[in-house]
């Protein structure tokens, strides 16, 4: 059987590349670098030699130079492999006379049949000699073959580490990226700096002018971003209108602030975008390794807290993190470093309050309510990070994340065969802005089988009358699927019963402000008659919020009310102590 000579410079991938050949064609043989290795390696005879780099500068193409020396090896194909962050070292090998290049890790198959192919096309040119032509179409198939596969995992990967839609390395790659050139700055004693950005009212752009344009504009920030880092720097996208820069082997932290600088003067003017310039300025906080932090996570959260600085103190310019920015506002920028952290870390859960028809005694619905638990902090109050949510932008990936998790639970439990009833999601005003709102509803409802009927979107009386034409276009379009829209929180906007007869809405939550000790309060008894005299006549269902007491309970039923929700018939629970609670049916309150 042919053999493989896969020499180990440190990189620790030298045996998964052995591994990959066992039961193909070829077999792997391991030697450590050395000169003596290289002496003996003729007497291995092999097929081919490969060199796996450790991701010292320079090393590879001082290697890749011995071994083409070598006169043992003359004639022997030759592979190097190295990860995707050295292929400046992996472009200078193929100029020494590397016969291929390997980025690593790679996928078992693909990584046999590259060297499968080196190893036919030594056999070839020794059968070429011979007049075997066979050999060649055969070369040229399995090359169709493998380049083919090739093209397929390399698109895989590309899209594993890449933003889709600016081609800058996403947040998974960046933090990888860090770790690693952290290392080698600490060991070469080099300054590194880490460069958050935003781009200054970016929202208005998307409301003002769509999305297309919004994207085209992200696309040409990319561009020019890119443009003012070095190749052994690195550029990403996080998402939205957020980017993040490494910057690597500086001098000191004077070279950051120029490299800052330069960032905010090329983004500053004016972008070209479908024939129409746009002006748009970026926010930057800069951290510096190690006295900022010693992970790519202490650093981005500095990074974050000095962006927060710029944004308190008038946008549009640059600043250093330091230990000073502790003022009234840190605990709120610590908050949204952590926010940002925690939907990418999967810190959010969902629980599911139940919603009772007290007239036939039987669980209609359930609301789906997102909690936030800390590692460190432990369990986040919503009140505490959803306005923060909404004020930062994060509301839109959160509130997608919480639509997505409810349909599949409870496409889960009808699969566990679970009652017919359905699940309510609150969707917040600045995802109603998003004139694409209805379209990922659409696609998260056919992604995860959900039935529309089944769902449920709750949106506040303010967001309604935020955009009435945009609201009401969304809120058909979303009546059409039969999904079911309730007016949450309704009785504490602005136009109270006015607004009932705008939109089509299909039902009404009555405010816990009203029910709460209706009881003994004539007036809110009264305000509640008049609304649910109203939903009567506008076929409305209407579900009391925060019923506590069975005070409460019992005037709502006499009023005509008998679909509530609130402590007296359960708390917000997880999903599995959910599913168990209607399991085992609930004792509801006498």
């Amino acid at each position: 059987m042919p053999r493989v000579l896969i020499i180990d410079d440190g990189s620790g991938s030298a045996r998964a590349l052995a591994d990959a050949l066992v039961g193909g064609e070829l077999e792997g043989c391991v030697r450590p670098w050395s000169e003596a290795t290289v002496r003996a390696a003729a007497e291995l005879e092999p097929a081919v030699v490969v060199l796996c780099l450790a991701g010292n500068a320079g090393s590879g193409a001082a290697r890749c130079a011995e071994l083409r020396a070598e006169p043992a090896l003359d004639g022997v194909p030759l592979l190097v492999a190295a990860h995707a962050f050295e292929q400046d070292e992996l472009a200078r090998c193929l100029e020494l006379g590397a016969d291929d290049a390997l980025v690593v890790p790679v996928h078992a198959r693909i990584a046999a049949a590259r060297l499968e192919l080196l190893a036919r096309a030594k056999a070839e040119r020794q059968a070429a000699e011979q007049g075997q032509q066979a050999f060649r179409t055969t070369v040229d198939a399995l090359r169709r073959s493998t380049e083919a596969m090739e093209h397929t995992e390399r698109r895989k990967r590309y899209l594993e580490t890449h933003d889709a839609l600016t081609d800058l390395a996403n947040r998974a790659y960046f933090r990888e990226f860090a770790r690693r050139t952290m290392g080698y700055a600490r060991r070469y004693g080099h300054t590194l700096a880490v460069l958050t950005i935003n781009l200054d009212h970016f929202d208005r752009v998307n409301e003002n002018l769509g999305h297309s344009t919004g994207d085209a504009l992200l696309q040409s920030v990319a561009k020019r971003l890119r443009a003012c880092v070095r190749g052994s720097d690195i550029a990403a996208r996080f998402g939205g209108d957020e980017f993040g820069v490494v910057l690597t082997s500086l001098s000191g932290r004077d070279d950051a602030g120029i490299v800052a600088r330069k960032i905010l003067d090329n983004i500053a003017r004016p972008h070209d975008v479908a024939g129409s310039e746009i002006y748009v300025t970026p926010s930057i906080g800069v951290a510096i390794y190690p006295e900022d932090g010693e992970d790519p996570d202490a650093l981005l959260r500095s990074a974050d807290v000095a962006l927060h600085r710029v944004k308190e103190i008038g946008r549009g310019q640059y600043q250093f993190y330091s230990s000073e920015m502790r003022g009234d506002s840190f605990e709120r920028m610590q908050l949204e470093v952590l926010l940002r952290e925690a939907l990418d870390r999967g810190q959010f859960s969902l629980y599911y309050q139940p919603q009772i028809d007290v007239g036939k005694r039987a669980l209609i619905g359930c609301e789906a309510l997102i909690r936030w638990q800390h590692p460190e902090r432990g369990m986040i109050p919503p009140g505490e990070f959803i306005s923060l949510a909404e004020a930062n932008g994060l509301i839109a990936p959160i509130g997608e994340w919480v639509l997505r998790t409810a349909c599949e639970q409870k496409k889960a439990w009808e699969r566990a065969g679970l009652g017919d009833f359905r699940v309510a999601v609150n969707v917040s005003r600045r995802q109603f802005r998003d004139a694409k709102l209805a379209d990922r509803i659409t696609a998260i409802l056919r992604e995860t089988g959900l039935d529309p009927r089944h769902l449920e979107v709750e949106l506040t009386e303010n967001a309604l009358i935020e955009d009435p034409q945009q609201t009401q276009a969304a809120l058909r379009r979303l009546r059409e699927l039969g999904v079911g829209l309730a007016i949450d929180d309704f009785g504490t906007g602005y136009s109270s019963l006015a607004v009932l007869g705008q939109f089509p809405a299909s039902a009404l939550k009555l405010d816990q402000a009203f029910v709460r000790d209706i009881a003994n309060d004539p007036a809110r008894a009264a305000i509640t008659r008049a609304v649910l005299a109203v939903a009567e006549e506008l076929r409305l269902d209407v579900i009391a919020e925060g019923v506590e007491t069975r005070e409460e309970r019992d005037l709502l039923v006499e009023l005509g009310c008998e679909r509530m929700q609130g402590y007296l018939f359960g708390r917000p629970l997880p999903a599995a102590e959910f599913e168990r609670l209607v399991r085992e049916g609930g004792e509801l309150p006498d």
